[in-house]
């Protein structure tokens, strides 16, 4: 390889290691962080081939691997992992990758893989740009890497990133070898049709992360079943242990600067009521420190764990940011902190609930009625009074909190239908979790969107501060969408109500986490196999959704790769479809003679043909008669042809235009006859027609 040439090559390494270089540093946008260590995944790559630029494909190869599990090994060693994080990076870590939130957890294995197919494309990218003949190619790699960079990182849009990479591709192109600068721009203006592909697929990045922009943090994967799940207590049943637990204990300490501190501590929230009880819909994935948008009210505060059984994070309103590694649901309705221990201090940032009088003008969320509260709304309506839905809920409210009585022990205290109807139509006596049901359903029933949280209510000191979060601040209340807050309502009367007598024996009251037999009518064989098969069909259709959901993410992952392919064989199509037809649809026979022979040339330039500009048409025919096999005839005929067009006399009739076209069609079918379908694909698609280097001298 001569010296300047090797000094270029260099040079197009250089630049692709600068340009991936800048891709490691984009692809922190998946943990929402700036990591450094994925720097390696392109320097070590870029470095191994500048070594071995002169060298043979095979040796190459065997380096571009060498440096790809170099530079696993170490980036995962500096993010403080071990040897079997980095089998995980090749083996299981691209499913964890696309089974967490975003912004993914940096874990070692996790951050191991981004780097692997960060070293995949750079290694890719280095050795198409060794291969001079391909040229503006090597930036696909880039191309792709920034796609699947965006897409993964979605929400997260940083378009102002494409400006450099830009950069980096024009001073790339510039970069032929060969020639002097002229000579490049010259070259590349026979290259510009290339460009719409690599914009096309630069554009194909902002429209994968576009729409998934506007659902606030949304995932930008598909929410799939996480490679591990994590079992937790029923909340209502944690709740109801944390009360029990005599003398009470201390759970979490809170301390922040705030002035106004929330007395709602929310650690988790459900919405799903079976007739019988409250049950979490629940798959946890671990997640990195961003949760949320800080679109509103937010508090600062920080959170030590007094006892590490208690491992859900306690939260004022929707989470923002948390640092600490944690797990947590679509809805981030629960947020649990992972290997906590007693004295484990973690920082946090959430919204803040607007107080309810800053609500007034806000809109309340609407939700279907469903068979647990078709029958309760003549009894929401009467209860709730008239106005409009916000003042009926308030009205609620006070009903409950002043009309009903509250008995931490009452009889038939459970969370069956039956149990709550009892409560709301006719004894008015209940327990908390019966007066947060009761509230939800008849919400519910009014066409509102509540659901049943738990957590801590805690009543800040004289100084304003927060305190210590017991065992006996452990509460559960109603929750209203009002404004696109969950805003807590209190229903629960303030005094315990003692009675004088004995009241009539009911069924007895049962944990909300047990399932409670039905008051009327006596156990039915049929309603439990009916549950029993509810229960195998939503596990049958879980198995369904989840076998489409993987179909779909194969499929989008198929058109991110597949796509930029298909616009570039199309815009090749295209190209040479125009050319074909401007040159046989000519308004002179003359014109159409020499475009047959012209579109004959270039079908020899794609078969593999070299022609120099200096060879006659004579020559040209007897240099292509070992391409085109039985049409060597036709190929003489049209060479003699296009000659006596250019010199020969000007008045031939459309006669001889029609022959020409006739021998072109002989030509191209002896092209095609002794090819693969696989090498007519190459010949159609073929750019030595289209390159300004290794076109066909003739002009038509």
């Amino acid at each position: 390889m001569a010296g300047p040439v090797v000094t270029i090559v260099q040079a197009r390494l250089a630049l692709i290691g600068g340009a991936m270089a800048m891709m490691a540093i984009f692809a922190g946008g998946i943990f929402d962080l700036v990591l450094w260590s994925p720097v390696l995944a392109a320097v070590l790559p870029c470095v191994l081939a500048l070594a071995v630029a002169g060298r043979a494909p095979g040796l190459r190869l065997i380096g571009a691997a060498l440096a790809i599990v170099a530079s696993v090994i170490a980036v995962v060693l500096l993010e403080g992992g071990g040897v079997g994080d980095v089998g995980d990076a090749f083996v299981s870590g691209p499913r964890r990758l696309l089974s967490t939130d975003w912004p993914s957890p940096a874990l070692p294995a996790i951050v191991g893989t981004v780097a692997a197919g960060l070293a995949l494309l750079t290694a890719l990218s280095c050795e198409l740009a060794v291969r001079s003949r391909l040229h503006l190619l090597a930036l696909v790699p880039i191309a792709v890497a920034y796609v699947i960079a965006t897409a993964l990182a979605a929400p997260l849009i940083r378009p102002w990133w494409l400006a450099g990479f830009l950069l980096f591709g024009a001073a790339f192109a510039l970069l032929h070898p060969g020639g002097s600068l002229g000579e490049r721009l010259t070259f590349l203006r026979g290259e510009r049709r290339l460009a719409p592909m690599i914009a096309l697929t630069l554009l194909l990045a902002g429209a994968l992360s576009i729409p998934i922009a506007f659902d606030a943090r949304a995932d930008p994967r598909v929410n799939q079943p996480p490679e591990q799940t994590v079992s937790i207590l029923d909340p209502i049943e944690a709740t109801l242990a944390l009360r029990a637990i005599d003398p009470p204990i201390p759970v979490h300490a809170i301390e922040t600067d705030a002035a106004d501190v929330p007395t709602h501590w929310r650690t988790a929230a459900l919405e799903r009521y079976s007739g019988r009880r409250w049950s979490p819909s629940l798959t946890l994935r671990p997640i990195g420190r961003t949760l949320g948008l800080a679109d509103g009210d937010t508090i600062e505060y920080t959170v030590t764990f007094l006892d590490s059984r208690a491992d859900l994070l306690p939260l004022p309103g929707a989470p923002v940011r948390v640092d600490a590694m944690v797990e947590t649901d679509p809805g981030r309705t629960i947020v649990r902190v992972t290997d906590v221990e007693d004295g484990d201090a973690v920082e946090v940032v959430a919204r803040v609930t607007a107080a309810r009088a800053d609500l007034a003008a806000a809109r309340v969320a609407v939700r279907p009625l469903d068979d647990t509260v078709a029958g309760l709304t003549e009894l929401a309506e009467r209860l709730a009074g008239d106005g409009t839905i916000l003042e009926q809920l308030d009205q609620l409210e006070r009903t409950m909190r002043n009309d009903f009585r509250l008995q931490p022990e009452a009889t038939g205290g459970g969370l069956q239908q039956a149990l709550i109807e009892i409560f709301l139509r006719e004894t008015q006596v209940g327990n908390e979790e019966q007066f947060a049901t009761g509230f939800v359903l008849l919400a519910r029933a009014l066409g509102v969107d509540a659901r049943v949280a738990t957590g801590f209510i805690d009543e800040p000191d004289a100084t304003g501060a927060a305190g210590v979060l017991s065992s006996d601040d452990a509460a559960i209340w109603p929750e209203v969408l009002i404004g696109g807050q969950w805003t807590p309502f209190d229903p629960i009367p303030d005094v315990v109500y003692r009675p004088s007598t004995t009241p009539p024996e009911l069924p007895r009251t049962q944990t909300p986490a047990a399932p409670q037999p039905p008051v009327q009518p006596p156990p039915d064989p049929i309603t439990d196999r009916d549950d029993e098969q509810d229960e195998q069909s939503e596990v049958l259709d879980a198995e369904r959704e989840t076998w489409w959901s993987w179909a779909s993410r194969a499929g989008g992952v198929t058109v991110v790769i597949v796509l930029p392919i298909v616009l570039a064989a199309m815009l090749v199509l295209a190209i040479k479809s125009r050319r074909r037809r401007r040159r046989l649809n000519a308004p002179s026979a003359v014109d159409r003679v020499r475009g047959a022979w012209a579109l004959a040339t270039d079908a020899l330039v794609d078969a593999g043909l070299a022609l120099r500009a200096s060879r006659t048409d004579r020559e040209i025919a007897v240099a292509g008669r070992a391409v085109v096999g039985s049409a060597d005839v036709e190929l003489d005929r049209l060479a003699t042809m296009s000659s006596a067009a250019s010199f020969g006399p000007p008045d031939w009739t459309d006669g001889r235009a029609d022959e020409a076209v006739r021998c072109l069609a002989v030509i191209e079918s002896a092209l095609l006859e002794d090819r693969t379908r696989w090498q007519r694909v190459r010949w159609r698609l073929s750019l030595r027609s289209i390159r300004r280097r290794t076109a066909s001298p003739v002009a038509a």
